[in-house]
């Protein structure tokens, strides 16, 4: 990845000055693949590794999440998954992790808190950037993108209200999105509200952001009640 560590041609020097400093005890040999959610993705990185190492004798970790599930050969020693502890896919596609046995702990929910009657041609949200087709009901929910739910979600988002599945409309404002009620005609003040979970894969509104899980997962805000269940 040329992000940190050092290159395969510095790594019998790197090593032989470190085994001779009396304060350093048992060392490890780690990377990190750049390109394992690929079948190829790490062939080239494996064999420079095997290059750079011959000869030492020294435990090994080197799989993230993606070598986790799909290279045991690069298993060695200890696995270090990240993204699949919370049952996500780290290609970034669910259905790639569909039959492992995963399922998604973080789940970001919340409520309506507001529900409007749009009339045919009025528009939604800062910019207007959705416009109601003909008479609408929309729910307003407490979460926006200074909780963490991404400001550049667009209309169409997956969102799931009273079990569900709906839509996000217009632009995401700071502590409150809108939704499409269409498909839950019973939805009200306090129907509860799942953002992404169980049902809606952190991974399809990521995608429909532009961005990946990982970002969604980070960004979360210290402002958001954290339930542990």
């Amino acid at each position: 990845m040329n992000r940190l560590g050092f290159q395969p041609d510095r790594v019998l020097t790197v090593w032989q000055q470190l085994r001779a400093m009396a304060n350093v005890g048992e060392m490890t040999l780690m990377s990190h693949f750049a390109e394992a959610e690929h079948p190829d993705g790490i062939s080239g990185a494996m064999e420079r590794i095997e290059q750079a190492a011959e000869g030492l004798e020294c435990r090994r970790s080197l799989s993230n999440s993606a070598a986790t599930l799909w290279h045991p050969e690069a298993h060695f020693d200890w696995v270090r998954p990240g993204i699949i502890l919370y049952g996500a896919s780290p290609s970034g596609q669910w259905r790639d992790i569909a039959n492992t046995g995963l399922r998604p702990v973080m789940t970001l929910s919340s409520e309506i808190i507001g529900v409007q009657t749009l009339k045919a041609g009025e528009r939604v949200g800062y910019g207007g950037r959705y416009t109601a087709r003909d008479e609408q009901r929309i729910g307003i929910v407490a979460a926006g993108y200074a909780d963490g739910y991404p400001r550049h979600a667009p209309t169409g988002t997956p969102v799931l209200v009273d079990g569900v599945r709906t839509m996000t409309v217009g632009t995401v404002s700071m502590d409150m999105l809108a939704v499409d009620l269409t498909p839950c005609p019973q939805a009200g003040i306090g129907t509860p509200v799942e953002l992404w979970g169980k049902e809606i894969k952190i991974d399809d509104v990521a995608a429909a952001a532009g961005t990946v899980g990982y970002e969604l997962m980070c960004a979360l805000a210290l402002r958001v009640p954290v339930v542990t269940v």
